[in-house]
């Protein structure tokens, strides 16, 4: 039997994946289908590669809303591992998975194990 991580990628839409060399700018991880459907992240881990005193990186969605507090990229071979369970933290409806950097600096990897579904009450036509 599937787990429950596994069993939410499978049954909704997987948008799990990494970035490598990230760093300079907030970059979109993941960009949701519709403004009917919800990301929803379950699993993410950052490593810095490229350290850069007094930045910083933190998860959030495209209206803002924060999802991680702010991890420091001041030292090399750093890593921070989140863990939001298998169904995951829901992010606000129609917005998209971002990675805010502070300012250029740091470089690291970054991967995310999400999905995506089908939140809004709309009529098939519009799905």
């Amino acid at each position: 039997m599937l787990d429950g991580y596994r069993r939410n990628l499978t049954f909704y839409q997987d948008v799990s994946g990494n970035r490598v060399d990230v760093g300079g700018a907030d970059v979109t991880l993941v960009t949701v289908r519709n403004a009917f459907h919800s990301l929803f992240l379950q699993k993410a881990h950052i490593q810095i590669t490229g350290a850069s005193a007094n930045k910083t990186w933190q998860l959030k969605d495209s209206s803002g809303i924060e999802l991680t507090g702010p991890f420091a990229t001041d030292t090399d071979g750093s890593h921070f591992d989140m863990d939001f369970g298998p169904n995951g933290v829901q992010l606000t409806e129609g917005s998209n998975l971002v990675l805010d950097v502070s300012a250029a600096g740091a470089t690291g990897i970054i991967s995310w194990e999400a999905y995506q579904k089908l939140t809004a009450a709309v009529a098939a036509a519009g799905a």
